[in-house]
This record gives structure tokens, C-alpha cells and sequence, in this order.
């Protein structure tokens, strides 16, 4: 199988790791729903939206993980259990990208409920630090 992207397969990485877990499943339903910049107009709740933003050069400096939830319910019973598991999965996860690409650590850095304009919606923002290091040489595959 060919190397992809280092940036794709670290997202793919993390997008497995929340999306596959099976508490996780039981707290926000089956499938997860998690989307990346592009993802559908209006999604049904709930849901994760996720970015990476790197900030300087992929192996040599620390970037940050953005995880937001968003929710819609009486209350913050199912919101806050989804965030307690996405930082059970992610703080201090050490990974290796499926095909070898990178490894990485992530370490929780901030979150908290931010307001919103509708009655009954959750918004929950996170953040994490990430640090990389380069798997194995793909440059020189013959």
C-alpha cells in the first residue's frame, strides 16, 4: 500500500480513534459522527468537528488538535460524557499512523462550553497539544 500525506494520516489516525470506540458509540450513537472543515451543511446532532493546525515544521515543533462538540438536549449529561471519553482516548495517546508515516503524542491542553444563539444547543470546544516524530523513510522506496 503507498504512503499518504503525513497530515492525512495522522487526522485518519485520530478520526479512528474517536470514531471506532465503542463507548463512544454508546454515548453519541452509532456511527460517530466526525467531520473535518468540509463537512455537510447543517448535521444532525450530535456530532464532532475536528482540526489539525500545524505550526512550523511537522517533526520539530508542537501543533494543536481541535476537537468541538455539538450537542442538542435538555441538558449536558450526554455532552459532558462524550468529552470525558474524547479525553480518555486522546491525552497522552501515543500512535503510529496506519502505514508507518509518523507517530505522535497528544496532551489535553484546554476546553469548555462556549455559548450559543439557540436554547438547548452544547457547543464544547478542546484543544490539544500534538507533537510528531517521522516513521519510517518513504523516500527511498524502490
Amino acid at each position: 500500500m503507498a504512503a499518504v500525506e503525513t497530515g492525512q494520516a495522522i487526522i485518519t489516525a485520530l478520526w479512528t480513534r474517536i470514531t471506532s470506540d465503542a463507548t463512544m458509540k454508546s454515548v453519541m450513537g452509532t456511527p460517530v459522527s466526525l467531520y473535518r472543515v468540509m463537512g455537510p451543511a447543517d448535521p444532525s446532532m450530535p456530532y464532532f468537528w475536528h482540526r489539525l493546525a500545524l505550526n512550523g515544521d511537522m517533526f520539530h515543533s508542537t501543533h494543536s488538535y481541535f476537537l468541538d462538540l455539538w450537542y442538542y438536549g435538555v441538558d449536558s449529561a450526554v455532552p459532558d460524557q462524550a468529552i470525558d471519553r474524547a479525553k480518555i482516548l486522546l491525552h497522552e495517546w501515543r500512535f503510529t499512523t496506519a502505514n508507518d508515516e509518523a507517530g505522535g503524542l497528544l496532551s489535553w491542553f484546554s476546553g469548555g462550553y462556549i455559548p450559543t444563539d439557540v436554547s438547548n444547543v452544547w457547543h464544547y470546544a478542546m484543544q490539544f497539544d500534538a507533537r510528531f516524530v517521522a516513521g519510517r523513510d518513504v523516500t527511498n522506496i524502490t
